[in-house]
């Protein structure tokens, strides 16, 4: 017997004791009439340059290994915006037209969304896919934005029927599966002290290096439970799944470091020697990190305070745009209805440590939104992308309303230094843009000459740009005036408190991976573009 057979029937011993819990499940899951399936692992913020360049220095030995077996890794273009809810929203349901953004405001109901609050996820995501079959049908989700329809959805922040790790395994079988591996456990208190200490050398070495600050807050527990424990948690739990055969499995790293590689080297190895099914693994990742700066560190003023104090010197040359609701626009509605239904203590306790956390979340960045009821306008931030609503008429505005009710402030943002350029819906089918040097509309198919779209160049392709920024214009979600960071070739403007920038378009944030089994068709391809590619061509025909 070969020796890599030998260490083959050990690996599956090893497993058959360590999952012997959940030996029914995979009898059963075996009984099924299709064997074959995925497990997707998406890398929030890991670029194809940083993954090439870890590759070449020898620091990814399980991927090498991987990519030695057969697959290729290739660059694609994000999407637009280029954030984990608008990719998610296309790899899972092939469509990302209700997420404009991280954070984004509702002109018809004078609702503020944003994807770091549970409730507002649940909202869009029961509004956007309601009723509508999701990629992992039948499956499970694991540190997922949205749920994909999953039927087991663990540490997913919405989902029509979501559950805790413990009630995926049962509180009796976790104890019991924690005592039999009590070297993991220790692993992860381990690992979450030193994850402790790097965060201060982190943030020693940044202000050794950087001029501006950045507000701490819970960052550094956050940082520990998203890079440790969470990571354990999720890794065990897709292990089991796979040992269980689920056939559909799709999860999200939020950090990518030497312990991240190993939970994927322990993944891989799951997959080689003792599957439930015959799986496919896709690695891939949504968007990556351009290097930023904070906005208001550079120019005095947020950008909301920047649009409010030039609407305080200039309004009485604008339109009047009315008045916003505040009280709507905090979505305090629903958290009332939320909160008058009669729960458990359980409940009770779940929300109150839930909205203890998000406001500690939120004292993280200075200020994500700005609402100015005298100037009748809201601004959004998400990085280095950011929405201007102007208030008092429900639908959007096109680019030829904007001017006419804001024109100075138009022309103010335009030639800002902060500002690269802007964005809104033209007539017809046409998007326009604006920018230190004027205005351009068109459509790829009548797209504007060459020339025009020069200023483009710092952010990646023009035309391929332009068909994209057409495509993000048409969507009803987006603000009035969709406003992008300044890009210098190296560092872009971020509107909220960060250093490093993605949502937008410039630089590594549009430069995320893929890795594929030598052979696809999609190999084949000059350039790949969108995250809607993902779930029409990657991953639904693995359901097939």
């Amino acid at each position: 017997m070969h020796w890599t057979a030998i260490i083959d029937r050990l690996f599956r011993v090893y497993y058959f004791f360590k999952f012997y819990l959940f030996r029914k499940e995979r009898l059963a899951n075996a009984g099924a009439k299709s064997d074959r399936g995925f497990v997707g692992i998406q890398i929030d913020g890991l670029s194809y340059p940083h993954l090439l360049q870890a590759l070449e220095k020898g620091y990814l030995p399980n991927i090498e290994r991987h990519l030695n077996r057969g697959y290729s890794l290739r660059a694609y273009q994000a999407g637009v915006p280029s954030t984990t809810p608008a990719a998610q929203a296309a790899i899972f349901y092939g469509d990302t037209a209700g997420i404009p953004a991280f954070r984004w405001f509702e002109k018809h109901s004078g609702q503020l969304i944003s994807c770091n609050d549970i409730d507002h996820v649940q909202h869009f995501r029961e509004e956007l896919f309601f009723g509508r079959n999701g990629l992992l049908e039948g499956g499970s989700s694991y540190s997922n934005i949205l749920d994909g329809g999953a039927s087991r959805s663990i540490f997913t922040v919405s989902s029509p029927h979501p559950q805790t790790l413990f009630g995926r395994f049962g509180g009796f079988r976790i104890m019991v599966l924690m005592f039999l591996h009590p070297l993991r456990v220790c692993r992860m208190i381990g690992a979450s002290v030193i994850e402790y200490f790097t965060n201060l050398y982190d943030r020693w070495h940044y202000r050794k290096t950087r001029p501006w600050r950045v507000a701490s807050g819970l960052f550094p527990f956050i940082r520990i439970f998203c890079n440790v424990i969470l990571r354990e948690l999720q890794t065990f739990g897709v292990i089991a799944d796979i040992y269980a055969g689920v056939p559909y499995i799709y999860t999200t790293y939020s950090g990518y470091d030497e312990l991240a590689h190993k939970r994927i080297g322990e993944v891989m190895r799951m997959l080689r020697h003792a599957p439930g099914a015959r799986y496919e693994l896709i690695l891939l990742s949504d968007h990556g990190q351009t290097p930023g700066y904070p906005f208001h560190n550079k120019f005095g003023a947020t950008l909301g305070e920047t649009v409010s104090s030039f609407l305080r010197e200039h309004q009485t040359a604008a339109v009047s745009s009315g008045s916003i609701d505040f009280t709507r626009a905090q979505l305090d509605y629903l958290k009332q209805e939320l909160d008058a239904r009669p729960k458990r203590w359980r409940y009770q306790l779940y929300r109150s440590t839930k909205d203890f956390i998000q406001n500690k979340i939120r004292d993280l960045v200075p200020e994500t939104l700005k609402v100015d009821q005298e100037g009748g306008v809201v601004v959004t931030y998400s990085s280095s992308l950011a929405h201007l609503y102007i208030t008092g008429e429900p639908r959007r505005l096109n680019a030829g309303e904007v001017e006419q009710a804001q024109p100075r402030l138009l022309r103010f943002l335009s030639q800002h230094q902060g500002i690269g350029f802007l964005l809104a819906k033209g007539e017809g089918d046409e998007a326009c843009l604006f920018h230190h040097g004027g205005k351009v509309c068109g459509t790829p198919e009548s797209p504007p000459e060459a020339a025009e779209l020069e200023f483009l160049r710092p952010y990646g392709d023009p035309l391929a740009l332009f068909s994209e920024l057409w495509r993000f214009a048409s969507s009803d979600k987006c603000g009035d005036l969709i406003i992008f960071g300044a890009y210098d070739g190296e560092r872009i403007a971020c509107f909220d408190d960060q250093v490093g920038g993605h949502g937008s378009v410039g630089g590594e944030q549009q430069q995320p991976f893929l890795i594929l089994p030598v052979g696809h068709p999609l190999l084949a391809e000059e350039q790949l573009t969108g995250y809607a590619m993902l779930h029409n061509q990657v991953f639904t025909p693995l359901r097939r």
